[in-house]
């Protein structure tokens, strides 16, 4: 029987996480082979983000933070740190895991008027409604192994409930006063689940990150597609992952 190692890097992308997602939690015999596509899974979604943000970049994006900047590469001890956490709380989903050891942390909070992104700017145009919809295109932000240890150090009880705080929400990462996107830890699944994301009700981290790169790195637009900015549409490419 083929592999799902195999078949993955084949471009079954779709079919081979469609049958992970069944598998909670994922036994202890198929870790291995789970991971080993995960990696693979990220290291090519990490390319598809890296491209969104040399164009981001190139076309006068202005970070919220100008010291971090739009991404922090992992570190080279990411996988014994995260092994660490591990240690106490239990395996993380395998998706999450390989999203801070192969990705790192991105923030794509920030200022770039051709797009409609306005964090520190106000714009007439902006916050006439609440998410999901126009003025929140929901910037992509991944946490890096930074926050999984301090929020393990300093609010270990959400994560021992099964519970990260993921990201901001679409009302924090327009500057607005809001909440996070949970993500759920408890299932023991390859592919953990996004709580609190508008309008996607189930949406996992794979298929958060898929609509995430189809819409260069701004997935709030898909719930209006017919209103998104032009600009965007040099960013947009088809997830290959």
């Amino acid at each position: 029987m083929t592999s799902l190692v195999a078949r993955y890097e084949a471009g079954e992308w779709f079919e081979v996480w469609a049958e992970l997602r069944h598998l909670r939690p994922v036994p202890p015999e198929r870790r291995a082979e789970v991971e080993e596509v995960a990696s693979t899974t990220m290291l090519r979604a990490g390319r598809q983000i890296e491209r969104i943000v040399e164009q981001l970049l190139a076309i006068g994006f202005k970070p919220e933070n100008h010291e971090t900047g739009l991404t922090t590469p992992p570190p080279p001890d990411v996988a014994v740190r995260i092994a660490a956490v591990e240690a106490s709380m239990g395996p993380l989903p395998e998706a999450f895991k390989a999203s801070m050891q192969h990705i790192g942390a991105v923030s794509l909070l920030g200022d770039c008027p051709p797009l409609g992104v306005y964090y520190h700017q106000s714009h007439p145009s902006m916050r006439t409604s609440m998410p999901p919809g126009p003025g929140f295109p929901d910037p992509l932000c991944l946490p890096g192994v930074e926050l999984l240890e301090w929020e393990w150090e300093n609010e270990p009880q959400e994560l021992t409930a099964g519970l990260f705080p993921f990201a901001p929400d679409e009302l924090h990462k327009a500057n607005i006063s809001g909440g996070t996107h949970g993500l759920r830890l408890s299932e023991g699944c390859a592919d953990p689940v996004l709580l609190g994301v508008a309008g996607r009700p189930g949406i996992t981290l794979i298929e958060y990150l898929r609509v995430s790169v189809a819409w260069g790195g701004f997935p709030g637009h898909a719930i209006d597609p017919a209103g998104y900015p032009r600009a965007l549409e040099g960013l947009r490419s088809p997830p290959q992952f």
